[in-house]
């Protein structure tokens, strides 16, 4: 005796289900009937909830456009962030890859350079920034969704002043005076933020990108986020 049994998996990878603790469901595919095996970062990735920014320009036939730190001044100042990123209540953020590279002239012993990466569990990105460039968000999946939030840079007047509730990443460097007359100088810092076990942020919430030192630097970067709505992580 033979038996002609055949396998059916549920196709999400538009819409993905989120099922209940403890609840049974179908192995799951994308469109094209592939099985979901891929890590989470892909799947929501494959779902159209992944967007990246830039900070920072390259046009055509032009050199690279940098942004200037600490707000347009020198020191780093949260309340003038180079780069902001958030949503609202009814999404979770997950900062996923964030690499940032500055340069400066550090031509006097004990200059530095400093980056650092912060995230803020309180407030979402302010509304309006006279001073900064909105940014959009540009999904991953091309012609996904509009990204759920705001995201600003190169601020350049106070803003209500983000919360530094969490640092996700900081990198420093300090210039050191090899003789009396001559300084080794480190003109170029990069930061790679690419953590294997991110924070899970809920809205209101945003993250905040700074650099600055002794002196004016100057640097770009590029970030890349998941936005879910908050049902996706229940925690009750």
């Amino acid at each position: 005796m033979s038996l002609d049994a055949s396998v059916k998996v549920k196709a999400t990878q538009v819409t993905p289900v989120v099922t209940g603790e403890g609840d049974l469901d179908f192995m799951r595919s994308t469109k094209l009937g592939a099985l979901y095996i891929a890590d989470w970062r892909t799947q929501l990735l494959m779902a159209g909830l992944v967007w990246h920014a830039d900070v920072g320009t390259v046009s055509s036939g032009a050199d690279v456009s940098l942004i200037g730190g600490g707000g347009g001044e020198s020191t780093i100042n949260s309340d003038r962030p180079e780069f902001v990123i958030g949503v609202d209540a009814g999404h979770y953020l997950i900062p996923l890859d964030v690499r940032c590279c500055i340069q400066g002239d550090l031509d006097a012993d004990a200059e530095e350079m400093n980056i650092v990466l912060f995230a803020d569990r309180t407030n979402g990105p302010v509304t309006a920034n006279a001073s900064g460039t909105l940014e959009t968000p540009v999904n991953m999946l091309d012609g996904g969704s509009a990204f759920p939030g705001r995201c600003w840079s190169a601020t350049t007047s106070d803003i209500t002043d983000p919360i530094t509730d969490q640092i996700l990443d900081f990198v420093t460097c300090q210039a050191s005076q090899t003789t009396a007359v001559g300084v080794l100088a480190i003109p170029i810092v990069r930061m790679h933020y690419h953590p294997r076990v991110p924070p899970i942020l809920k809205g209101p919430c945003q993250v905040v990108l700074c650099w600055g030192g002794t002196a004016l630097l100057t640097g770009a970067a590029h970030v890349i986020v998941a936005a879910v709505p908050t049902s996706y992580f229940p925690v009750n």
